[in-house]
């Protein structure tokens, strides 16, 4: 028999080989497990993207081959992973949470810029065999908090920058990004879970799906909107929030595995949605972007608002204050755009959404302190 576990507690058990089930402890399971209750696809969700040439090249000195399948990547790890405390052991494993945690990467540099030296390295646990996503990528251990580095082109780090200076100036909540530009250029976050929440992507609880004769994709507005109100009203504000910056800064990659459900480590219990994180795939990555922001999210998005009859509301930022931002990412990443006016952009985005004075129902209101 074989258990899920949080920490050093099981909450599934399970049979190796037919992967029937038994959730022990529905508060503290994966919410993937709870939802969907496919214990091998949750196992290979979590395994590295083989299609990136240095995750290959990590599983290579790890001893797996090139091609191992995805189950058989993250077991390698016991399917633990650096943002939640969730691992797998077989019943007759003596071993701790203490014993399996991450606690070092020596494999940082190969997987984030095929660093060759990393190659003559023993085999030792690493992140790098759980961190998904497409992207080249690694997990680096600094003063005892994991930052995620990202290598990419310098369009996708100067906009993802660009869109968490913009996330934070307009309220919300954002992973914390900072460029790194000591030689070759990265852009790395902070990670948000520490040792205190289980990040749950929200491919989770929603799937594609039929809705009698139209089929609804897993990232349509409407439907993640809904499912969230029937979780929380404030999952379904937060979810909104997101949404709103990905219109303002033409965010045309948001889906399943990149938002999420924060749960406490020690309850369970539903937080919040994780701070918003991932968006590369913005701005100056949208190779035909334009002044005119009635097309593309923003066009596909004010239809979602009037379809929900929401209405959003957004603090008072001169473009002014945007062009700072813009200006300053642009210096710290050492990179000049001309060809397009971002800080208009931004500020047409913003006085679009701000406008369209035809709706007139607000979101749910956000629940006192300490509810979900």
């Amino acid at each position: 028999m074989m258990h899920v576990m949080s920490g050093n507690r099981p909450v599934v058990e399970f049979d190796s080989d037919t992967y029937e089930y038994n959730i022990l402890n529905k508060a503290l399971a994966p919410l993937y497990i709870t939802y969907r209750g496919n214990i091998r696809k949750w196992i290979e969700e979590r395994a590295v993207d083989p299609t990136r040439a240095n995750s290959r090249a990590v599983k290579s000195v790890q001893g797996l081959s090139k091609n191992a399948s995805d189950y058989v990547t993250a077991m390698k790890v016991d399917a633990a992973t650096i943002t939640d405390n969730y691992w797998v052991k077989d019943s007759r494993d003596t071993r701790s949470y203490e014993d399996i945690v991450f606690k070092k990467n020596d494999f940082f540099s190969l997987a984030l810029a095929r660093d060759n030296q990393a190659l003559n390295k023993k085999a030792s646990r690493t992140p790098e065999l759980t961190n998904i996503g497409q992207q080249e990528k690694g997990w680096r251990l600094e003063q005892g908090e994991w930052w995620l580095y990202k290598n990419e082109p310098v369009k996708e780090i100067v906009s993802e920058y660009i869109t968490c200076l913009m996330g934070k100036a307009l309220g919300y909540d954002m992973a914390d990004y900072f460029i790194e530009n000591n030689g070759p250029l990265f852009i790395k976050s902070r990670c948000f879970t520490g040792q205190i929440y289980n990040l749950h992507h929200i491919d989770s609880i929603v799937v594609d799906h039929a809705e009698g004769e139209r089929f609804v994709t897993d990232d349509d507005y409407g439907y993640n909107y809904r499912t969230l109100c029937e979780i929380s009203p404030q999952l379904a504000n937060q979810y909104i929030d997101i949404c709103v910056l990905d219109a303002i800064c033409e965010n045309f990659d948001r889906h399943t595995k990149n938002y999420g459900i924060l749960t406490d480590r020690q309850t369970g219990e539903i937080v919040k949605l994780a701070p918003n994180y991932d968006n590369n795939n913005s701005l100056l990555a949208n190779s035909n972007l334009s002044l005119d922001r009635n097309s593309g999210v923003m066009r596909m998005f004010l239809k979602f608002l009037k379809e929900e009859q929401i209405k959003v509301s957004l603090p008072t930022i001169s473009q002014n204050a945007i062009q700072e931002l813009v200006d300053h990412a642009y210096s710290e990443a050492g990179y000049f755009q001309d060809q397009i006016d971002l800080a208009a952009m931004i500020f047409n985005g913003i006085e679009l959404l701000t406008n369209h004075g035809e709706f007139s129902v607000t979101p749910f209101p956000t629940p006192a302190a300490g509810t979900a």
